[in-house]
C-alpha cells in the first residue's frame, strides 16, 4: 500500500513505498502528530470519560467513547501515511465533542477553551492552506452562532454556580495543560528534525565523513586560531578502474570501507571528511611532520591489511596521501595546495605511500615514464583477493 501524504480529498499525494522516509516536509506533521494522538487519547480516557460521567449526560459519553475509537482510527492512518485524513478525523470528533458541550452546558464553564485547542491542532496538521482558513471560519463561525443562539449564554442543562465555578477551572487547567503538551511536543519534534538536518548538512550522505564544506570549515577555525595541526589528502588508488572492473555499487562499498579503516587510525580530536568522489582530508591537530606521516602510514598499513569483504570476491585496497603541516604555508590554501601537489606525487612515484617532500623532482627513484606520461601511465595492478591471487573482470 503506498503511503498517501497531502490530499485531505481528491487526488493522491506522491506514492512512496512503505518502508522509505518521509520527505522532509512531511516528518516534521508525522512526528507531532504522533505525538499528538497519544495526547488525545489520554485526554479523551483518563480525563474527559471521568468528568462526564461525574456530569451525568450520555451524549457526551458516548461521543467520547467515538473519540477514542476514531483517534485510534485516525492514528491508524497516520502510520499508513494517510496523515491529512487521520487529521481531519481528529478534529472532526473535537468539533463534535466541543459542540455538544457548549449546546448542554452552555458558556461560561470552559468547554469553548477547547475552540483555542481545536484551531491549534488544525494549524499543525499536513491538511493544505487553503482547507485550513476555510476550516478555520467555519469552527469560529458554528462555535459563535451556537454561543449567540444560547439565552444569556445558559446551557439545557441548569448547574449549580459552585459546580460551574468548578468545572471552570477544570477545563482552564486541562486546556492550560494540553496546549503546553502540544507545544513542547511540537518544540521536541522542531529540535531533533533540525539537529537531524544539521547533521545532513555537515556530513557525507555516504559515508558518513564531514562533507568538504564543514571539514573546510574546522581547517579554517584552526587556521584563525593559530592552532597548529596538519593536512592529509588521502586518495584511494586507481578507484575509477575499480568501479569499472566490479560496478558502482562495489564502489560505494569501498569508500564506506575506506572510512572506517580510517577511523580505526585516526586519533582522538583528529577530523576525516570527504574532500571529493574518492579524496579525503585529514585534519591533525597539534601534530608535527613526523608524528603526522607516523598517523598517515599507519592509516595505509590498516587499508593495505583489510580488504574490502563483499559475497563473492575480497578487493584489496591502497592509498595515496600527501601531508603538509602548518608551518610550511601561510594561508590554508596554501596548505591545502602543497598537500595536493604531494598526493600527485605520492601517485606518480608508483602509489601506495605518503609523500612529505615539498616537490616532485627530489623523489628518488622517478619512475621516468610516470614523469612524462603523467600518473594514468603508471602500470594498473588489479585488486587481489586473500591468496594473492587476481580479481578479474
Amino acid at each position: 500500500m503506498p503511503l498517501r501524504t497531502y490530499r485531505l480529498w481528491g487526488g493522491r499525494g506522491a506514492a512512496l513505498p512503505p518502508s522509505c522516509p518521509l520527505p522532509p516536509e512531511y516528518r516534521r506533521y508525522f512526528d507531532t502528530f504522533a505525538h499528538l494522538y497519544a495526547m488525545a487519547l489520554v485526554a479523551y480516557a483518563g480525563l474527559m470519560l471521568p468528568l462526564f460521567v461525574w456530569l451525568g449526560r450520555p451524549g457526551p459519553i458516548l461521543i467520547v467513547l467515538c473519540s477514542i475509537l476514531m483517534t485510534l482510527g485516525a492514528r491508524g492512518l497516520h502510520h499508513r501515511g494517510y496523515m491529512a485524513w487521520g487529521a481531519a478525523l481528529l478534529w472532526g470528533m473535537m468539533l463534535l465533542l466541543i459542540g455538544e458541550a457548549i449546546r448542554l452546558y452552555g458558556a461560561g464553564v470552559g468547554f469553548e477553551f477547547y475552540v483555542g485547542l481545536a484551531l491549534l491542532v488544525l494549524h499543525i496538521s499536513a491538511i493544505p492552506r487553503s482547507y485550513k482558513i476555510v476550516l478555520s471560519l467555519l469552527l469560529l463561525g458554528v462555535t459563535g452562532a451556537l454561543l449567540m443562539s444560547m439565552h444569556r449564554g445558559e446551557g439545557q442543562v441548569a448547574l449549580p454556580s459552585a459546580t460551574s465555578t468548578w468545572l471552570l477551572w477544570v477545563n482552564l487547567v486541562l486546556t492550560g495543560t494540553l496546549f503546553a503538551g502540544v507545544l513542547m511536543g511540537l518544540e521536541g519534534v522542531t529540535e531533533r528534525l533540525e539537529r537531524a538536518y544539521r547533521r545532513e548538512a555537515l556530513h557525507d550522505m555516504l559515508t558518513g565523513a564531514l562533507n568538504r564544506r564543514a571539514i573546510v570549515a574546522i581547517a579554517e577555525r584552526w587556521q584563525r586560531a593559530k592552532r597548529p595541526f596538519a593536512v592529509v589528502l588521502l586518495d584511494v588508488d586507481h578507484f575509477k578502474r575499480f568501479n569499472d572492473l566490479h560496478g558502482h555499487a562495489a564502489g560505494d562499498a569501498a569508500l564506506c570501507h575506506l572510512v572506517n579503516c580510517l577511523r580505526q587510525g585516526l586519533r582522538d580530536g583528529d577530523m576525516l571528511g570527504r574532500y571529493g568522489g574518492e579524496e579525503f582530508m585529514l585534519l591533525l591537530p597539534g601534530t608535527s611532520r613526523v608524528a603526522a606521516m607516523a598517523v598517515a602510514e599507519r592509516i595505509a598499513t590498516i587499508v593495505r591489511d583489510q580488504p574490502l569483504v563483499l559475497p563473492d570476491k575480497s578487493l584489496g585496497m591502497t592509498v595515496s596521501q600527501g601531508l603538509a603541516t602548518q608551518e610550511e604555508a601561510a594561508t590554508l590554501s596554501a596548505m591545502t595546495a602543497l598537500a595536493d601537489r604531494r598526493l600527485y606525487a605520492a601517485k606518480g612515484a608508483g602509489r601506495d605511500r605518503v609523500m612529505v617532500w615539498e616537490t616532485f623532482d627530489r623523489l628518488f627513484p622517478i619512475p621516468t615514464r610516470c614523469v612524462v606520461e603523467g600518473a594514468e601511465a603508471c602500470p594498473f595492478e588489479p585488486p587481489r583477493r586473500h591468496d594473492d591471487s587476481a580479481v578479474k573482470a
